[in-house]
């Protein structure tokens, strides 16, 4: 509901909220150019400034000060009426006053769209817009980032999604005052808010004498500080009915030209000052730096709403195509889905296509539109992601309430697959919610819930291959995700590791293939941008479904390096661990942000085993000298198992990797790399308290191993894993 609510808005208005937000970005621009070139009357009073000018400029009738500082006389030459701008230390006429063309053009079309009052409506509406969006927006992020406490912390997901959500969490502060001053900007236009003020207090006032005393002997305007003037009407000569008209920015009054004391006076009330406080906010006139602060955060708008836009696209793009859906009380089998982005329905689509190729009479929906009865239902079937650290996707947030009011039977079965992101310490923490849920509703649970750890498809498979088996059915998963542009590698060297043929690890080095000497096409003439830690989609010949491997390489490298360990079964590693150089692949790359140093020269704590060294190897080659790593490696022994070993050896001579320790569990001296992390316990804690990240790559069976024993080394600290882990401190590639 809440990224319904944030993007039609959005995506109704884009095109008049980036006009709006372009035309104030310029208008922020004159405030600052205004006070650049002014000279501010500093601390003299009203009564010398006013003394000065009319000494030195004859004809003069009204002095104004600018919200930019300049003073600006308008006095008669002849029967012109000209205005110039004012030196305050001398009163003298520096240059004539003319108000930009351009300016006036633009304030226009920024408040009235060139419209009147039409117009004046269209922008306080895209001003209510913009307010509206921002705060759904925040509440969007902060859902997003795990909580209101993970609001500032880093952002994961594609590089769209972080580009959008990075640059909107960086300026909502500017929009939400820029729209909040805006719409009651508008409010008063039309006077839905009290203009205020009490009676005019002009009126009644009248001069005690016809004589008049020099205007800088004058009590009233000795008084008020030229900071605050706003503007001074002086009495028109041979008037004697006339009086000086004095504006501040407190209040407005009347003086007497003949004692210069007030004749009448009116404070500005609350009302007066809210409008002039908004006024201020919203322009920028008198804070120009505010201006240009709030000029440049709306400069964001057109790429908000271009971002925003494409997002909406790629998700309405990713809506499944259900065939063949049975209704929900026909169903003998009910499939929910809760997605946030959309992914879990690529996984939900292949699952309902293959109960229904079984001969099952299958309902799918989002989780959301649970029915309150399932008249045939024999069993439910849950598929959902997590959203943020624990969090409902979307597509689920009205579940667990519609859940608790339904009349689904006692003794229904049912069984929940998560899908999550393992760096989060609540991993599927959603899914393991409604498996409760549904089990405290008296329903029974086929077995716990799966889990699937960033859209792995063999973890997918494995339960699908359970669920059969419990079904008594056979499940034809036809899983296709959607794959990128692949470009062609050719494979330019390997070293191999490992005397055993069929479980030997290759250190495979690619780079992009000449094009054919007659194509006019050169789309492999250079490497798709990548860092190390990113991951290599490989699609094996038949194989379907892409296979990923850590990048042991950047771009900048010039070739892509990955590890891969042949597996008996496994067709995508015993096609790669049997290419030769020269031979060639498909390959795409998926950005992997989220595993990769922080910024910064605090330590890093490198912990890897097996081919999990990849990537942990690639940051210590681009790791700068002055920045402390330390890598804890693990193989089986150090005979064929240790990759890198003398390139390792040759980083640590150079100071890039500062402390090698190793781990082989078939050696004499077995020990695994947890047990090494044990041992320096106490050195580990000391890194931990300087700010020290911890980067953790290998299989899930030693990643867990690790995890414990970390906890072990932080106990008594005030830190855990989980707290690390929030804090981008402790960071996993588990596969």
């Amino acid at each position: 509901m809440l990224r319904t609510l944030h993007s039609i808005p959005g995506l109704i208005a884009a095109l008049l909220l980036a006009l709006v937000a372009v035309t104030g970005s310029v208008l922020s621009v004159f405030p600052a150019l205004e006070a650049a070139q002014s000279r501010d009357a500093g601390m003299v009073d009203v009564a010398t400034l006013a003394g000065r000018v009319s000494a030195r400029v004859p004809g003069v009738e009204t002095l104004v000060r600018q919200p930019s500082g300049a003073i600006v006389a308008y006095h008669m030459v002849g029967q012109d009426q000209r205005a110039s701008i004012i030196d305050p230390a001398t009163g003298t006429a520096m240059a004539a006053y003319r108000s930009s063309a351009v300016q006036r053009w633009v304030k226009n079309l920024h408040r009235k769209l060139m419209l009147d009052d039409a117009g004046r409506v269209a922008v306080g509406v895209a001003a209510a817009c913009m307010l509206f969006i921002v705060i759904v927006g925040v509440l969007l992020l902060a859902r997003r980032m795990g909580g209101w406490k993970q609001l500032f912390g880093p952002v994961r997901g594609n590089a769209l999604q972080r580009l959008h959500n990075e640059t909107a969490r960086v300026v909502f502060v500017a929009l939400a005052l820029s729209a909040i001053t805006g719409v009651l900007m508008s409010l008063a236009t039309f006077g839905l808010i009290p203009e205020g003020g009490s009676a005019d207090p002009f009126l009644d006032a009248r001069p005690s004498s016809t004589a008049t005393i020099p205007l800088a002997s004058m009590p009233a305007l000795q008084a008020v500080s030229a900071s605050r003037l706003r503007q001074l009407k002086l009495a028109t000569r041979g008037d004697p009915t006339d009086v000086i008209e004095l504006e501040t920015a407190d209040g407005t009054g009347a003086i007497d030209p003949a004692t210069g004391h007030w004749l009448s006076y009116s404070a500005l009330d609350g009302w007066q000052t809210l409008q002039a406080t908004v006024r201020l906010l919203h322009t920028g006139d008198g804070l120009w730096w505010l201006g240009l602060v709030l000029g440049a955060a709306s400069l964001t708008v057109p790429l908000l709403g271009v971002t925003g836009t494409l997002l909406w696209w790629r998700r309405r793009q990713a809506l499944p195509r259900l065939r063949g859906n049975a209704s929900a009380q026909d169903a003998d089998t009910v499939l929910l889905v809760g997605s946030e982005g959309n992914a879990t329905w690529g996984f939900a689509v292949a699952l309902h296509d293959a109960l229904t190729r079984a001969g099952l009479r299958v309902h799918t929906a989002p989780m959301n539109d649970v029915a309150a009865r399932y008249r045939g239902g024999r069993r439910l079937l849950v598929l959902t992601a997590t959203h943020g650290d624990g969090e409902s996707p979307e597509s689920a947030r009205l579940f667990l309430d519609r859940l608790a009011r339904a009349p689904i039977p006692a003794g229904t079965p049912f069984s929940v697959l998560g899908f999550g992101d393992r760096q989060f310490p609540r991993f599927c923490g959603y899914a393991h919610a409604v498996h409760e849920a549904m089990s405290a509703k008296g329903m029974v649970a086929l077995r716990q819930p799966g889990e699937v750890d960033r859209q792995s498809e063999p973890e997918f498979l494995q339960w699908c291959e359970w669920l059969g088996e419990t079904l008594g059915v056979a499940l034809d998963i036809r899983y296709a995700p959607v794959l990128p542009r692949t470009t062609t590698l050719t494979l330019l060297s390997r070293t191999d590791y490992g005397t055993d043929a069929q479980t030997l690890t290759a250190v495979l080095r690619f780079a992009p293939a000449a094009p054919a000497k007659k194509s006019r096409l050169r789309r492999n003439k250079a490497l798709p941008a990548f860092e190390t830690g990113d991951l290599l989609g490989v699609v094996p010949p038949g194989g379907g479904a892409p296979r990923y491997y850590s990048l042991a390489s950047a771009a900048s490298d010039g070739v892509v390096e990955i590890c891969v360990r042949r597996h008996p079964n496994g067709i995508c590693s015993r096609y790669l661990t049997a290419l030769q150089p020269g031979a060639s692949i498909e390959a795409f790359v998926r950005p992997h942000e989220s595993f990769r140093p922080a910024p910064g020269a605090a330590p890093v704590i490198l912990v890897g085993a097996g081919t999990g060294i990849g990537p942990l190897i690639g940051f210590i080659r681009h790791n700068p000298p002055q920045r402390p790593m330390h890598l804890y490696f693990g193989a089986r022994n150090a005979d064929d198992g240790f990759l890198y070993q003398k390139e390792l050896q040759g980083l640590v001579g150079d100071r890039r990797l500062r402390s090698l320790t190793t781990a082989f569990s078939r050696s004499t001296n077995k020990a695994y790399v947890q047990d090494r992390l044990l041992v320096d316990a106490a050195r580990l804690r000391e890194l931990v308290a300087q700010g020290a990240q911890i980067l953790v790559c290998g299989g899930r069976k030693m990643a867990e191993g690790v995890a414990d024993a970390w906890e072990r080394i932080l106990a008594g600290s005030g830190l855990t894993v989980a707290r690390l882990r929030t804090a981008g401190r402790y960071v996993e590639d588990v596969y």
